[in-house]
């Protein structure tokens, strides 16, 4: 489930509410996991245009189809460069907290142009949906600035399908990654398909660049525009995209997102 993220241009305490849900550490051990969020109610959707696809309830319409976006979404779009300084109330977050403490240790505020994640506990996941559109083919590119310790990634993540499952590339600051397939279907777990490191990423208290391309059945993975990695696989076929920050053993992790680029690929 997610929540609203309705940011204002200069701040937003994001407050959060504790679920306790049993499920599997995505990356490693046993240890309960708790989620909280509250959702959006959407009267309405666009429909299908080329490779853009709307969110539940679907039409089935011809490529060439072009109707009004629905009210609530007058000013989404499918493919465009967003900058964090204006209304995000197309966005929502769920915050995963598989560690000792509590959901309320990460907040996220928009602020200076800049989406900034504060996750002061451990092993604190927060993941940012853009709501108004699913994917089929498509490109995700985001501006990352680390500002405190380095034991963090970068999650992006495609073809999301709350009752199917997602694809996502976690971008570990020291250059490790990996490759994960969220199966809600089969494992309802995290499945991991591959892993791997880049020297292309710029360590500690820096500013990278990362790309996520799932065109097809491909995924691949691209690092301050250096190619990194592509693996194929069928489960999965259009969902929504997004991005997050997560914390591990050390924090506390301070992380400004400066823009999000949704493109064709």
């Amino acid at each position: 489930m997610k929540k609203s993220l309705l940011l204002p241009l200069a701040f937003i305490a994001v407050f959060i509410l504790i679920v306790s849900a049993a499920c599997n550490l995505p990356f490693g051990g046993d240890k309960t996991a708790t989620e909280e969020s509250q959702v959006i109610v959407v009267t309405a959707t666009p429909e299908k245009v080329d490779n853009v696809v709307t969110p539940e309830p679907m039409v089935e319409v011809t490529e060439a189809s072009v109707t009004e976006e629905p009210s609530s979404y007058s000013e989404a779009q499918a493919f465009y460069l967003e900058e964090f300084d204006g209304d995000l109330s197309n966005f929502t977050y769920d915050v995963f907290n598989y560690g000792s403490g509590s959901s309320e240790d990460a907040t996220i505020d928009a602020d200076d142009g800049a989406l900034k994640f504060n996750n002061n506990g451990d092993d604190l996941y927060t993941y940012i949906y853009y709501e108004p559109y699913t994917y089929t083919d498509v490109r995700i590119d985001i501006e990352a600035e680390n500002l405190a310790t380095s034991d963090n990634s970068i999650t992006l993540f495609c073809r999301y399908d709350e009752e199917l499952g997602w694809y996502e590339y976690n971008i570990d600051n020291d250059g490790e990654w990996t490759l994960y397939y969220y199966d809600n279907v089969v494992a309802q777990q995290y499945v991991q398909l591959y892993d791997g490191g880049s020297t292309a990423i710029r360590m500690g208290r820096d500013t990278n660049t990362y790309t996520m391309i799932c065109q097809g059945k491909e995924l691949s993975l691209y690092i301050n525009g250096v190619f990194t990695h592509s693996f194929e696989h069928k489960d999965l076929k259009e969902g929504q995209v997004g991005f997050g920050v997560s914390s591990y053993d050390s924090y506390p992790v301070k992380v400004n997102v400066n823009w999000l680029e949704i493109s064709e690929p």
